[in-house]
């Protein structure tokens, strides 16, 4: 792969990151609103969250190999 190209791909991978960064940061907030008055959409959220942290494990990886 071109050196160019790859740092293009370790630029994109690590914006990746930085947003899912920000997604866990208002997921955690969204929990902390919604306490105990709604449990189970604190369970849809908290599920969310283990999502997202699996997107970034995943995106991790892929830059890691670039």
């Amino acid at each position: 792969m071109a050196g160019n190209t790859r740092g293009k791909l370790k630029e994109k991978f690590e914006g990746v990151h930085r947003n899912i960064e920000w997604i866990k940061q208002h997921l955690a907030e969204s929990i902390v609103l919604i306490k105990d008055h709604n449990p189970k959409l604190t369970e849809g959220i908290e599920a969310l969250a283990g999502a997202i942290d699996e997107l970034d494990k995943l995106a991790q990886g892929i830059y890691s190999r670039l």
